[in-house]
């Protein structure tokens, strides 16, 4: 299992120095996210301070943009990272997409598809030198001059969508080379939902599962003392209940038989009562959703959660670890399949 590092809220500034600390400590790769600034610049940012480090984009927001624009930049960035660079693209919510980019919103599957299909589109004429005629249901490309055509390279681009529903996971393993899941799931969600989503994607494609990577960020609750567990799980439950309040994370919860907490979740959002909300993630529920333990605990728990489930995570609040030594042997024990040895005590 490959352990990587989150770069969500970091500005394109701070994501040279964190991204070369990341490749320092041993992590495998590095997600860009676009929260406050833009993805592709964070993600050039890293590229530009690492040699071996994996960059991606998780996620860039797609239907802000258009399938051209996002091919030039992920050529660029592939070419100039000698194939380093993964375009992990998302659709945001339709609030998002009309009322913050001003951008059309329509079907998010069906659009979906179609900038996926354009930017194949897009990547094939530049390789191959093949006329650009890609005319499709939401997007139209069909002009490309010399003049215009990037500088030819022949690094690969692996493409990943954002997915929790059906019908995008299933998208993302029929036409992607992953997936980009959400830590808001549970084990059942994996197994009954996920899993049958990606197996329909996977068949209609001609592959199997070894040609599809899944990545989450993961609920980690951490700590050495009770007192950072306590803290630590506080932050997850009020981070839980608000994703939790969403309608589109309903099915997750019944999952595990707390679906009828999704509305209630809802109306306090709706009141701003946020501290609230977190106080009904109840023990059954936070430990269906997040890992619980010491720090070098986590590297044991997620195969035991998610071997076969997942390829990659990272946690998604950072790791309460000071000591770079100490993080080093965490991290190598993902890929090594071994506990990591068990901290000093404290003091």
């Amino acid at each position: 299992m490959k352990i990587d590092m989150g770069l969500i809220g970091a500005s394109a500034a701070a994501c040279g120095p964190a991204a070369e600390r990341a490749e320092r400590l041993g992590y495998d790769g590095v997600w860009a996210s676009e929260s406050v600034t833009d993805a592709f610049l964070q993600s050039q940012a890293a590229l530009m301070s690492t040699q071996t480090l994996s960059v991606g984009t998780a996620i860039a927001v797609a239907f802000a943009r258009n399938p051209m624009s996002v091919a030039y930049t992920a050529w660029d960035l592939a070419a100039m990272s000698g194939g380093r660079f993964t375009l992990g693209l998302g659709s945001q919510v339709q609030a998002h997409v009309e009322r913050r980019f001003s951008m059309p919103w329509g079907s998010g599957p069906g659009r979906m598809r179609d900038f996926l299909l354009a930017l194949d589109a897009i990547f094939t004429a530049w390789r191959d030198g093949t006329r650009l005629d890609y005319q499709g249901e939401y997007y139209s490309h069909t002009l490309m001059t010399p003049v215009f055509t990037p500088h030819h390279h022949r690094e690969r681009i692996p493409t990943m969508i954002s997915a929790v529903g059906e019908r995008m996971t299933e998208l993302g393993a029929e036409l992607c080379d992953g997936l980009l899941l959400h830590g808001m799931t549970t084990r059942a969600y994996l197994d009954e939902v996920t899993r049958p989503a990606v197996d329909r994607g996977l068949e209609r494609s001609g592959r199997d599962r070894s040609r599809l990577e899944l990545y989450s960020a993961i609920f980690m609750v951490m700590g050495d003392t009770q007192e950072e567990i306590d803290e630590q799980t506080r932050r997850t439950r009020e981070q839980i209940a608000f994703y939790a309040s969403t309608p589109a994370y309903r099915r997750v919860l019944e999952t595990v038989g707390y679906g009828e907490l999704q509305p209630e979740l809802r109306r306090l959002s709706r009141e701003g009562r946020w501290a609230e909300m977190g106080t009904l993630i109840d023990d059954t529920l936070l430990n269906e959703i997040a890992l619980v333990g010491t720090p070098e605990n986590m590297p044991r728990l997620c195969r035991e959660r998610f071997t076969g489930r997942l390829d990659r995570v990272s946690p998604y609040f950072d790791w309460p670890v000071t000591d770079e030594d100490r993080l080093k042997e965490i991290l190598a024990a993902f890929g090594s399949g071994a506990d990591a040895p068990a901290a000093a005590p404290a003091g």
